[in-house]
């Protein structure tokens, strides 16, 4: 069985994919099993309203011996169980071809509470197309994931199922089964007239009776075709396609003859590589031969030899592990000496270096450590201090264009109100549309659009809300049945949010609205800094005299050894010590 997917962007719509399988011009049956067209266009829809990129999922598979109808409807069960996918929703069609059927699956990616799963879906569809064939007894077909399938399905604890897919995995890598094109551009070579299977025999076989790519470019003009550098050469340098004369794309070559793009590159040097004769040798005396081995090479341009006298590499001393405390102390006492030479000139006792103990240092550390605790309690800010200040006409403009849609929605709803509200009020005034009843099915139709329009009108609402920070949700879908308990609620909701309905209507009163929500969201973002400012200054306050307090310490302990007393008092054992630099 083969089995393939691809995905369908909302922007696209569903009319050709509903075309394609719906009413396909060159299946000889065609069985709606599960779905229709609108449910199709429907889910395009919700897609759209949930600003999804995709709005189906389709998914083709072919077996390679015949199947029932429910057979077949069975393994879309089986994919829909898969990917978690609601077989309610599902579009299933099975086309018949020259005597075979195979089936198509469509599924809408939002599933009414969540996105439909893709995660490694072409080796889960892989997978469910191996157990299929092995339940029901078929020949089973290799794919290129047949590896990670036999590893998942041995986790899973089928072992059997297994070691049959193992046994379809290839040797070499590059053995793996490799489409030669994909179904997209089937569907165009199909609209531009030409058999992409048909094409590919052709290509495949004239390639296999040629010796060299020059002899196949030629065999490629005797049938219409030829081969040229792709147009993406700065991605794929090197790629080539191949197309009929008048420029209809057949595809690639490294795909069309199953030639790996390094083989193909090597081929392509040779194409370009020139040929010299035997003549032109002969007439060039000079020039060098073709084949030049390395030791013809090292005769001609011998290497000159190194000199026997090298100077050997410094090497650092090792020192044993046990002498090292011996030999610090020797580094040490040699230091010291060079600090008992009396200098040339007078010592000043100006110096910025001072000699303090291992103690001191300890403590001034955790001095410096405490005071930026605190100078980091200083440095703090309310959240909203950092953020950009806010542009009133940029806000205002992202406003505006994010509620032209819903504008447009209510308005639409709002006049086919009206309109059918008109055609009732007309028919009151004729005693014969009362009489036969039409003037009571009219008012029907008017009250129900009404409520309509009062459900667009609560949708709106709610997403004019959401857009300016008013509401943390997003607004609920529009319900397409209403009862009479969701008809009062409805009124009352029109009540209350009288202001924000003017405000959608009017383009005027939107535009003073949407002015004063600034105002108050910048007041109110104001407002929360100097609360906040307010309620941390106590703790800013302590910081701050922590501080001083910390500072004034740095140098109450006076625990400085002037150089002078170090040179007059002779050190047996030394201490621990530690440099200091201050700007005192």
């Amino acid at each position: 069985m083969i089995i393939q997917e691809s995905r369908i962007k909302s922007r696209s719509g569903a009319k050709a994919i509903a075309r394609h399988v719906l009413h396909g011009p060159k299946n000889e049956a065609i069985r709606i099993m599960a779905g229709s067209d609108w449910l199709l266009h429907d889910a395009m829809r919700e897609a759209r309203r949930e600003k999804l990129t995709y709005g189906l999922r389709h998914i083709a598979f072919n077996p390679d011996e015949p199947m029932t109808d429910v057979q077949l409807a069975e393994f879309a069960s089986r994919i829909c169980l898969e990917f978690h996918a609601d077989p309610e929703h599902m579009t299933l069609v099975i086309h018949q071809k020259n005597g075979s059927t195979h089936g198509h699956l469509l599924l809408p990616e939002w599933q009414q509470d969540h996105i439909l799963d893709s995660h490694f879906s072409w080796i889960r569809l892989e997978k469910l197309a191996r157990l299929e064939e092995i339940r029901l007894g078929h020949a089973l077909v290799a794919g290129r994931h047949d590896r990670s399938i036999a590893k998942a399905l041995s986790k899973d604890g089928k072992h059997q199922e297994a070691e049959l897919i193992d046994a379809l995995v290839p040797e070499q890598p590059e053995d793996r089964p490799r489409a030669a094109y994909t179904s997209q551009s089937h569907r165009m070579a199909e609209r531009h007239g030409l058999d992409l299977p048909q094409l590919k025999q052709l290509v495949d076989s004239l390639w296999s009776q040629s010796d060299n790519l020059k002899a196949f470019r030629a065999a490629l003009v005797e049938h219409g075709l030829t081969m040229r550098e792709g147009d993406r050469a700065e991605k794929r340098p090197g790629a080539h396609i191949i197309e009929t004369s008048d420029g209809k794309l057949i595809g690639s070559f490294t795909r069309l003859t199953k030639v790996r793009m390094a083989a193909f590159r090597r081929l392509l040097a040779e194409e370009k590589k020139p040929t010299v004769s035997k003549a032109e040798i002969n007439i060039k005396g000079t020039r060098l031969p073709i084949r030049r081995t390395t030791t013809d090479f090292y005769e001609e341009y011998p290497i000159p030899k190194a000199p026997d006298t090298q100077t050997a590499p410094r090497k650092r001393p090792v020192i044993k592990h046990s002498q090292i405390p011996k030999w610090q102390r020797e580094l040490w006492l040699k230091r010291m000496a060079d600090v008992d030479i009396p200098p040339t000139e007078p010592f000043s006792s100006s110096s910025p270096v001072h000699i303090i103990s291992a103690d001191e240092a300890r403590f001034r550390k955790e001095i410096r450590k405490a005071i930026a605790k605190q100078q980091a309690i200083l440095d703090q800010q309310a959240p909203e201090a950092s953020w950009k200040p806010l542009d009133r006409e940029k806000t205002i403009t992202t406003w505006r264009r994010q509620l032209a849609p819903y504008q447009r929605q209510l308005r639409k709803s709002f006049d086919r109100y009206i309109v059918a509200k008109r055609e009732w009020q007309a028919a009151e005034q004729s005693l014969w549309q009362r009489m036969t009843g039409n003037a009571r099915k009219l008012e029907k139709r008017a009250n129900a659009l009404f409520y309509k329009f009062l459900e667009v009108l609560r949708f709106v609402v709610q997403a004019l809300l959401h857009i300016v920070g008013l509401r943390s949700e997003a607004p609920s879908p529009i319900r397409t049945v209403l009862s009479e308990n969701n008809q009062t609620s409805l009124e009352q909701f029109k009540e209350t949010h009288d202001v924000e309905f003017l405000a959608m209507a009017d383009t005027q009163k939107l535009e003073s609205w949407l002015d004063q929500r600034f105002a108050n969201t910048a007041q109110a973002r104001q407002q929360r800094i100097e609360q906040w400012n307010k309620g941390n200054k106590a703790e800013k306050d302590r910081a701050c005299q922590e501080i001083k307090r910390l500072s004034s310490s740095f140098f109450s302990k006076p625990a400085l050894l002037h150089r002078q007393t170090a040179i007059n008092q002779p050190i047996t054992n030394p201490p621990p010590l530690s440099l200091s630099f201050s700007s005192s």
